[in-house]
Parts: structure tokens; C-alpha cells; sequence
């Protein structure tokens, strides 16, 4: 089998479909690849394909009223990207950047609409995987608006180890290279405020962040900070 049909077979929302139907879905994809820190889409870019994520991390930026950068959500390896408007003409709705090197596969928008209307099945993975999304979203919002920033660091690592972390060395790592800024955009602080509050948790011996990712030595040390702050 060639690798296009390969990258098909192994995104989760086509796991239910046959050889058949998935060469189908391969005869109308395109395999692409970025460079770590390239721009795969553009708020307010007219929408053209949707993207599955076969190999590394994608970041989702918004930019406020005041002009800031807000960081919505990072996808991992199997997740689909953008999550909204497969039915209607509304362009991208927030800027899609690789933290990593990535492998994605793209499907053009109307290829991928007449997809869903004649596969229920996809469509119906497709409504789960934006479910998903949306509580995770939602979540993370609860956790950037609701106390002081040592908290609400706590709680955006906390989530990072719910949604992407691995038991390693007697730890939990993270594998996902965010800089101090990328958490500054996530909970709409600023990158001095972030900075303080990550160097006490090197300190305190919790947690170490290195351009790879970060690795957490005592997670019920960190979750116990929760009900102490």
C-alpha cells in the first residue's frame, strides 16, 4: 500500500471504514509537510481544506480586540483541524502553526462535505471528536479565568498532563515544546507574571521544561498546591 492510504488508514475518525471506502478518502486527500513554526492557515483566510494531524503538534491562535495572540488549543498527533464550519462559507477561524515538524493530511473542503453526507458514520466521528474538543475548551477556559497565576498555571499543566502526558522515569512528561510566551498566550497573562511563577515550580523541585517538552517529577505534589493556593 502506498503511504497516502497508510496516513487514511490510521486517523481516527475513518477507523470503521473498509479497504474500499478508505481508498476512496485517499483518492481525494493530500499529504503535506511543515517545518516547525510554519503557518498552515490564517485567521480570516478564506477556508479551503480541513487537516488531519499524522505526525507532530499543531497550535491554534486567536488574536483579541487588543491585538494579543490567545492561544486556543494544541493538537497532537490523530486530531482534526479546523473544528468548526464544514457547512458554510465562514473562513478559518484562528491561525494554525506547527510547534513541531508536521505531517498532515488535507482534505478540500467540498471533497470533505459530500464525505460526511454520504458516510453517517464519519460524520458521526467527526461530531465526537468536536465534542471532545469543545469540553476541552471549555475546561481550560474555567481554569484561565478562575484565580490568581500561580493557579491558574497549575491548573493549565494540570490539564496538559490530563490531555498529553506520559508516565516516564517515575514522572510525567509532556511532550509538547511550549515556551514561556506560548503559556503566557494561553492564560492571558503576561510572560514576566509566567516566568516567576514557573521558576518557583523549578525551584520547589516540581516540575523541568526543556525545548522538548516538560517533565513533571511529583504530579501529586503539583495537584496538592491546588489545595493549598
Amino acid at each position: 500500500m502506498d503511504h497516502k492510504f497508510e496516513v487514511v488508514k490510521h486517523v481516527p475518525v475513518f477507523s470503521g471504514l473498509n479497504e474500499e471506502e478508505l481508498k476512496k478518502v485517499s483518492g481525494i486527500a493530500f499529504l503535506r509537510h511543515y517545518r516547525k513554526h510554519s503557518t498552515v492557515f490564517t485567521e480570516g483566510q478564506e477556508r479551503s481544506a480541513v487537516y488531519f494531524i499524522h505526525s507532530g503538534i499543531i497550535k491554534v491562535t486567536k488574536v483579541d480586540n487588543n491585538g494579543n495572540e490567545q492561544v486556543i488549543c494544541l493538537l497532537p498527533k490523530g486530531e482534526m483541524f479546523p473544528h468548526v464550519g464544514f457547512f458554510d462559507d465562514i473562513p478559518y477561524p484562528g491561525t494554525a502553526q506547527t510547534v513541531t515538524d508536521c505531517e498532515l493530511l488535507a482534505i478540500p473542503l467540498g471533497s470533505f462535505n459530500q464525505l460526511l453526507s454520504s458516510n453517517p458514520q464519519i460524520a458521526k466521528s467527526v461530531m465526537k471528536m468536536m465534542d471532545k474538543r469543545l469540553l476541552q475548551m471549555q475546561r481550560r477556559l474555567h481554569g484561565v479565568i478562575s484565580g490568581d497565576i500561580h493557579r491558574k498555571m497549575i491548573v493549565s499543566l494540570l490539564q496538559l498532563v490530563e490531555e498529553y502526558g506520559n508516565e516516564k522515569d517515575g514522572g510525567v512528561y509532556i511532550s509538547i515544546p511550549l515556551t514561556n510566551q506560548d503559556f503566557a498566550n494561553m492564560l492571558g497573562m503576561s510572560r514576566e507574571s509566567v516566568n516567576r511563577v514557573l521558576n518557583q515550580l523549578k525551584k520547589d523541585q516540581l516540575l523541568e521544561i526543556s525545548r522538548k517538552g516538560i517533565f513533571i517529577y511529583n504530579l501529586d505534589a503539583l495537584k496538592s498546591l491546588l489545595s493549598s493556593s
